[in-house]
C-alpha cells in the first residue's frame, strides 16, 4: 500500500514538472509569436498609412520603426560624406613677431649692426627683446626670418610685432620721428590724434645677397 502511494506521488511529481515546462514552453513561445506579429504589424504598409492619418487628424506626425531606420541611415551617410570633402585646416605659421613687445632684436652679439640697434632702443628707453642666434637653440630660427622678412642679414627688427628691416631701418624710423607711433599697441594708434594714425611705417629689408648664417662680424647693412 505504501509502495503504491510513493509511486503515485513519483508520477504526480513528474506529471507537474512536465506541466509547468509546456507552460513556460508555451509563453516562451507565445511570447515570440507576439513579438513576430507585432514587428509584422508595425511594418504593415496599411497599418502605418492608418497610424499617419490618425495622427495628422490630431496634428501630429508619425514615423515608422522603418523610416526612422531608414533618417538615421541617411544622417549616418550625409555625415560620413561631409567628414571625407572637409578640407584640413592648415596650421598657418604665426611668424616671429609679437605685437605684445614694444621690440625684438633677432640678432649676433658678435655683430656691430645689433649693437647699433640696441643702444638706439635703449637711447630712447625702449623695452626690447633680443634673441642671439648664434646659440645653439636659436640657430635654426635664422633660416626662418629670412624667408619670412626677404632679408639676408642681421638684425631682424619687428616693432609691436611687425618687421621694419634691419639697423638702417631702424634709424629712419628715429630720424623720421615715427619711432613712437610704431611703437604704439592698436588700441593706443586708434586712440590717438589723426596725424599719428595716419603715418605708415614701411619695412626696409636689407636684401644684400648674404645669408645670416654666412655673415660675420664686420658685415655692413
Amino acid at each position: 500500500m505504501e509502495k503504491s502511494e510513493g509511486t503515485a506521488k513519483k508520477l504526480t511529481k513528474q506529471a507537474t514538472t512536465k506541466l509547468f515546462a509546456a507552460l513556460n514552453r508555451a509563453d516562451e513561445i507565445g511570447g515570440e509569436v507576439r513579438d513576430y506579429i507585432q514587428e509584422r504589424v508595425l511594418a504593415d504598409p496599411r497599418y502605418v498609412s492608418a497610424r499617419k492619418r490618425v495622427a495628422a487628424l490630431f496634428g501630429k506626425s508619425y514615423e515608422s520603426k522603418q523610416e526612422q531606420t531608414d533618417r538615421a541611415d541617411q544622417k549616418a551617410r550625409e555625415v560620413a560624406a561631409a567628414a571625407a570633402v572637409t578640407p584640413v585646416k592648415k596650421v598657418e605659421h604665426k611668424g616671429f613677431g609679437d605685437p605684445s613687445i614694444k621690440a625684438q632684436i633677432f640678432g649676433k652679439k658678435s655683430c656691430p649692426w645689433s649693437g647699433r640697434a640696441i643702444t638706439l632702443l635703449e637711447r630712447h628707453k625702449v623695452d626690447f627683446d633680443f634673441v642671439d642666434l648664434e646659440e645653439p637653440e636659436h640657430e635654426a630660427k635664422a633660416t626662418g626670418l629670412s624667408i619670412e622678412t626677404k632679408q639676408h642679414t642681421v638684425p631682424f627688427i619687428y616693432l609691436r610685432g611687425h618687421f621694419i628691416g634691419g639697423f638702417n631701418a631702424l634709424s629712419e624710423v628715429e630720424r623720421l620721428g615715427q619711432l613712437e607711433v610704431a611703437l604704439m599697441t592698436k588700441e593706443e594708434r586708434a586712440n590717438a590724434p589723426a596725424h599719428l594714425r595716419s603715418v605708415e611705417i614701411v619695412p626696409r629689408p636689407n636684401t644684400d645677397e648674404v645669408a645670416p648664417a654666412d655673415q660675420d662680424a664686420s658685415a655692413t647693412e
